[in-house]
């Protein structure tokens, strides 16, 4: 199980008046887009929870994963846009 399945399911029933013709395809939409943001929102959790239990070096090491995460995602997002 991963994150993902906790912010999108397919247990909701689609609605009547939607403007989407394929409903599965906007959730694979979804998914794919916090996919991409996963790793950042996982080291932006783990460097707040060393920040919290006053973890210097857990802190030093998680800020530096992610500021590569981060990179990482603007690297994806210019190569996207080009």
């Amino acid at each position: 199980m991963n994150s993902l399945q906790a912010l999108v399911g397919r247990d909701h029933p689609a609605h009547a008046n939607g403007n989407s013709p394929d409903p599965w395809q906007r959730l694979a939409q979804l998914e794919a887009e916090l996919e991409a943001q996963e790793p950042v929102v996982g080291a932006a959790i783990m460097a707040a929870t060393a920040f919290r239990l006053r973890d210097e070096s857990g802190l030093i090491e998680t800020l530096r994963r992610l500021a590569q995460a981060v990179a990482a995602h603007e690297e994806l997002a210019e190569l996207a846009d080009a």
